[in-house]
């Protein structure tokens, strides 16, 4: 049987060549997306999947990017939203001042930072005490620490007053606390570092705070830590460690007697405890009594 082409009764479109060159590499739902689209204008996803009845509006997203790397489409551009302008704070004439402390913090952070500031770095550390409240006391003894990593400039004092005012600093005596817990954090950081026979300065950020965690939120001692890393089984990693405490805080075990009374050799894949007898149970499993007939499976 042959056929012909029936003559053009109704509405015709247009097709671009671009779609017939694309035939044998488009698949079913991409030709029909573009013939839709030829014929309504419509390149919203979720109109063109429930007119042709597709799978999922991921179809027409899909064609339609297909299309749009073709050529047949072009992507809208949408517009971009204006930058918002940062917030300034007002500027501050030094000259007029009358508040004795600013000349104490100037001298005192210049001193600790070991630089001489520049007008704009004076203006942002004098607004760190008028205009964000933070008292002399505590800038100072904030200097003073991050001098101590090797930090010398305004921005990473800046930077580090916000950090201690999320902890609740508010006064000298908060800073003069917090700068003990800050160094007992160090000294854990190391001690646990040589146990796992690296530097303190490989330690990244997440291990920091997995082991800020042990201590400080689960309560463990260097005795458990110390266990947690000797039953690690030589995996020298802090997430590792991190599995075998967290499922030892999980099950309330906070003393090393405790974790070895249990029978446990703990691994962060491994959810299941191996429990050990007091005595043997006597049975060998090797040894069949003779007197019970042998049953062998049957093959179906």
């Amino acid at each position: 049987m042959t056929y012909h082409l029936c003559p053009q009764n109704g509405d015709s479109i247009a097709v671009p060549q671009l779609v017939f060159a694309n035939l044998s590499r488009a698949d079913e739902s991409t030709i029909r997306v573009a013939l839709y689209i030829l014929s309504t204008g419509v390149t919203d996803p979720r109109e063109i999947a429930h007119a042709l009845g597709l799978k999922s509006v991921r179809t027409a997203e899909n064609a339609l990017r297909w299309w749009a790397g073709a050529g047949l489409l072009e992507a809208d551009r949408a517009p971009q939203a204006p930058l918002a302008e940062p917030i300034k704070r007002p500027q501050i004439d030094l000259s007029t001042l009358r508040d004795p402390m600013v000349s104490v913090l100037t001298t005192e952070t210049q001193m600790y930072l070991g630089r001489t500031l520049n007008h704009k770095d004076m203006d942002r550390l004098v607004g760190l005490y008028l205009q964000e409240e933070f008292s002399v006391e505590v800038i100072l003894l904030c200097a003073a620490h991050i001098a101590t990593q090797d930090k010398h400039t305004v921005t990473a004092l800046d930077r580090e007053l916000r950090e201690w005012r999320l902890a609740g600093v508010e006064s000298g005596e908060d800073a003069e606390r917090y700068l003990k817990l800050l160094q007992l954090r160090s000294q854990r950081e190391s001690h646990v570092a040589e146990l796992l026979h690296m530097s303190a300065k490989d330690l990244n950020l997440a291990d920091r705070r997995c082991i800020r965690r042990w201590y400080e939120e689960m309560n463990f001692d260097d005795a458990m830590v110390a266990e947690a890393i000797l039953q690690a089984n030589g995996k020298e990693e802090v997430r590792y460690v991190n599995g075998i405490l967290k499922s030892w805080h999980g099950r309330g075990l906070q003393t090393v007697a405790q974790v070895r009374g249990s029978g446990t050799l703990d691994a962060p894949e491994s959810g299941s405890l191996r429990v050990d007898r007091a005595a043997p149970s006597g049975h060998d499993i090797l040894k069949r009594n003779t007197g019970r007939p042998l049953r062998l499976k049957r093959e179906d």
